[in-house]
């Protein structure tokens, strides 16, 4: 007995291997069995908890719809967008799943869903009863789909289609899915039952077998694989919530670049769910044609092995809605073990409020460079007009020579000078300073221009009252917010009486004939502006001048220029300069002197103040030539007399030989201007009888005022502009524009016609005046250019009492009777037409119901026309001409003694 024990003992141990193989096949039946069916039960589970989350996701996507409809924030309604159509998804795949009756088994690490078939319980409910749960399904996902594609705006609480899918399609479906819910429950629990039974058995098996080779071979295997399977699934887990969670886009594509991975928050900024787009063409489908060249060359490079790396490329990506993203995609590739690619994985970050960001940058900048350009063209429109309105800085007045010379730290200053001349014989000189410079001191400086123009034209002589007056003015325009500084002199021609009146200005400098040293004229006085008790009457002071004495006048900014050390010029290097050069008679030499040691002393020529200098000479005495209205040294042609045939000419001046016409004379014009007759004037005409008929006749003798103000008498509303630089011109034509549209009671007719006799007129003062001796003209028409500091062009505008005038004035002086009469004969006698000269000429005289042109040879050319506001625009009526040329300079005064 003990050998057959020994022998199979022994067999059993030879058969070693047959033993564990048998173990090893009971235990792998044992652990196949168990797991098919612990699959078959995850499965199971898996059914029921998707059949109970449909519940939760009709619920969610409820409660996200009623959320819409109240929100109003975009960034909002998006967040609840992706949200609705991520829920909505994942329902409709469920529901697939569940009505296809798949099976979920377990294969490796995960559950995947199988082909299967519904048990008749479920068919029923899904597809055989009166109400199908698969079709009450579809008509939810239809009627949210439909809601979804709204916009917030469209959707209120009492929309009958919401109504509908809360109140009527939610109860129902969901009762029905809960019904389907129990269906899987039941069999999930004989199921489970019937697992219950299989592994009693093989828990037995297993038991026997484990008790024949140990539990100690059996539990580290077991061990063994629950680790392994437990290390799958929660790689698997993490990976999936990486591509899941991360904030970017994740966009998987295969070789032949269709999207086979679409994470959720692609999902949710795309509009489009991951089924909807797995499997079409990533370029194509999410990429505009203009952007795919460079993106779709990488895809190639990298899926071919040609490119390990990449940079980031951006470009645009289309969205569901239509829209279109910015987005910067990060390329790498997925390969195999061998290295072969097998995924090309774009991960895109979402610049577009980056980019929305910088486009709001770049639009505020451009916003405020164009704030920037329009200021600037403002304060050079302001500067235009300062300098409009300042006086010629060659001073030419009567007894009186000199030059004024301004300089402004900033495109706009607060120096202000100016000069007029009253009765032919009184000459009246300003120079003034406001506190500050810029554009808030340029406005007092117009104020200033403003307050003189009535002094000028009311005749004011005396300094006190001048600023007296101008005193009233600056304390009503500034408030005392700022104040201006004045020095005004008044010199009577005939005698040198000088008086001098100062409100708080810098104390001008007399050098007397012959002396060696200048002396300061000393007068007091309140800044204007200060104080409305100043009168400056009081404080004035009187000397008389002999021929030769010289006047200095400065503003403050000249003596307190510091050099780079912080050192003011001063009054006694001022003094100094001025006494070293008694001797030079030029003022514009002693100006230059000046300006020079300036420079030196701040080593160079931007300065922080405005600095204005005045130098003149008392030049001569002289007497007011009488002005008389007798006109008996004119010679009159009557109409009737020159019509009778050819008749000689008086042998004398053409100014003094006038035409009174009776009818239309435009037939006469070419005759007019063989026999040089240049004045003609209607003799029927109201409106030369309104102008004064002797009035007219006596304009060949010279006026101590310009033409404009001598037609116009009274005390006339009126603008004033000096052109320095041609480019002036269409900023002072606008300013005339506007104004003469301000004043509410100028036809539009009259407005126009001065327009274009003003464009005309300043055209031939800027280009066809300036000529030499021979008449070649210095410019070409057009070219842009700063008018030299001895040229003048000024336009006057003026308007009272049912009259309007323009006069514009330049100091060419080389217009002809003969050009003038033979230009408009021409376009008379063969029609306007654009090019030939003539025309505007023409166009003056036809345009204007009086046309006057006063001309001193080489000199000076004054050109004033003037319409009656009440009587009409007339081309066909036939108006007065006066083209005055004065052969030799008849001057309001004479030389004296």
């Amino acid at each position: 007995m003990q050998d057959i024990f020994r022998r199979i003992i022994g067999q059993i141990a030879d058969q070693y291997a047959t033993v564990l193989l048998v173990l090893g096949a009971v235990s792998t039946i044992t652990y196949m069995v168990l797991i098919t069916d612990i699959r078959n039960q995850e499965g199971n589970a898996r059914l029921v908890k998707m059949s109970t989350e449909q519940g939760q996701l009709i619920g969610d996507i409820n409660l996200l719809l009623t959320e819409k409809t109240y929100l109003t924030n975009a960034n909002e309604i998006r967040r609840v967008d992706a949200k609705i159509i991520s829920n909505l998804t994942q329902l409709d795949q469920t529901h697939a799943s569940l009505s296809a009756g798949d099976r979920y088994i377990r294969e490796g690490d995960r559950l995947v869903h199988v082909p299967g078939t519904l048990s008749q319980d479920l068919r029923l409910i899904y597809f055989d009863n009166s109400k199908p749960l698969d079709h009450q399904m579809r008509t939810y996902l239809t009627t949210v789909r439909d809601l979804y594609r709204r916009s917030a705006d469209h959707i209120t609480l009492d929309d009958p289609v919401l109504n509908k899918l809360l109140f009527t399609l939610s109860p129902q479906l969901l009762e029905e899915i809960s019904k389907a819910s129990s269906i899987y429950q039941r069999q999930s629990e004989f199921m489970l039952g019937t697992t219950t039974n299989k592994q009693h058995m093989m828990f037995a098996i297993s038991l026997a077998t484990l008790l024949m080779v140990g539990t100690l071979l059996l539990q580290p295997l077991v061990l063994k694989l629950k680790d392994s399977a437990l290390k799958m699934k929660q790689e698997k887990a993490f990976a999936d919530n990486v591509i899941n969670t991360t904030q970017a886009l994740i966009i998987g594509l295969d070789t032949d670049a269709q999207v086979v991975l679409f994470n959720h928050h692609a999902e949710e900024n795309s509009g489009w769910s991951e089924e909807e787009v797995k499997g079409k063409d990533f370029f194509s489908h999410f990429i505009p044609e203009h952007d795919q060249a460079e993106l779709r060359k990488l895809f190639t490079e990298m899926m071919s092995g040609d490119a390990q790396y990449a940079d980031s490329i951006e470009t645009l990506m289309r969205i569901s809605t239509g829209d279109l993203l910015n987005v910067v995609w990060n390329p790498t590739v997925i390969t195999d073990s061998a290295g072969t690619p097998l995924m090309f994985l774009a991960t895109g970050l979402d610049i577009t409020e980056r980019k929305e960001a910088e486009q709001q940058v770049k639009q505020a900048n451009a916003e405020l460079a164009q704030l920037s350009s329009r200021l600037q063209g403002e304060v050079n429109l302001a500067a235009t007009l300062q300098r409009s309105i300042l006086p010629q800085p060659n001073i030419a007045l009567p007894g009186i020579v000199g030059l004024a010379n301004l300089l402004t730290s900033s495109e706009v200053g607060g120096d202000y000078y100016d000069y007029y001349k009253v009765g032919g014989h009184n000459s009246i000189l300003f120079i003034g300073d406001v506190s500050g410079h810029g554009v808030a001191a340029g406005t007092m400086v117009g104020a200033a221009k403003a307050g003189v123009y009535p002094l000028i034209h009311e005749g004011y002589t005396n300094p006190g009252e001048i600023l007296n007056s101008l005193n009233i003015n600056m304390q009503a325009t500034a408030q005392q917010s700022l104040l201006m500084t004045m020095a005004c002199l008044s010199l009577d021609a005939r005698n040198g009486r000088l008086v001098f009146a100062n409100a708080g200005h810098v104390l001008p400098y007399l050098l007397r004939k012959n002396a060696q040293h200048w002396e300061m004229l000393e007068a007091s006085g309140l800044p204007l502006g200060k104080s409305l008790d100043s009168d400056y009457l009081q404080t004035a002071i009187e000397l008389t001048l002999d021929v030769g004495d010289k006047l200095f006048l400065y503003t403050d900014g000249l003596v307190e220029e510091e050099s780079p050390s912080g050192e003011p010029f001063g009054y006694d290097r001022l003094e100094f300069l001025l006494n070293a050069n008694v001797d030079v008679e030029d003022p514009e030499d002693l100006r230059n002197i000046l300006m020079d040691a300036l420079r030196v002393h701040c080593r160079g020529t931007a300065y922080t103040d405005d600095i204005t200098i005045v130098v003149i000479s008392h030049t001569d005495r002289v007497s007011q030539a009488a002005q008389s209205n007798d006109v008996s040294d004119i010679i009159r042609i009557s109409e009737g007399f020159y019509r009778q045939g050819e008749h000689p000419i008086p042998r004398i001046s053409k100014e003094y030989v006038v035409f009174l016409a009776e009818q239309g004379y435009s037939d006469l014009l070419t005759r007019f201007s063989q026999d040089g007759i240049c004045r003609i004037l209607p003799k029927n005409d109201d409106f030369c009888h309104k102008l004064g008929w002797e009035h007219l006749l006596n304009q060949h003798h010279e006026s101590a005022d310009d033409d404009l103000y001598s037609l116009m008498p009274g005390q006339p509303q009126y603008r004033q502009f000096n052109l320095t630089h041609t480019e002036d011109k269409p900023f002072i034509t606008e300013e005339i524009y506007s104004w003469l549209n301000d004043q509410g009671n100028l036809p539009k007719d009259h407005i126009e016609a001065l327009m274009v006799i003003l464009d005309e007129m300043t055209e031939n003062s800027l280009y066809a005046a300036p000529r030499d001796g021979k008449g070649v003209a210095y410019y070409q028409k057009g070219e842009s250019r700063e008018l030299d500091a001895h040229e003048e062009v000024r336009i006057d505008i003026a308007l009272t009492d049912g009259l309007l005038g323009l006069m514009i004035t330049d100091n060419w002086g080389t217009l002809t009777p003969g050009v003038f009469l033979k230009n408009i004969a021409h376009a008379m006698e063969n029609g306007v037409e654009a090019g030939i000269g003539g025309v505007g000429l023409y166009m003056m005289w036809r345009l204007s119901d009086y046309l006057q042109i006063r001309v001193h040879p080489q000199k000076r050319t004054q050109v004033t026309t003037l319409w009656g506001i009440n009587n009409p625009i007339d081309m066909d009526v036939d108006s007065g001409i006066q083209f005055i040329y004065h052969t030799e300079y008849e001057a309001a005064y004479t030389v004296g003694a």
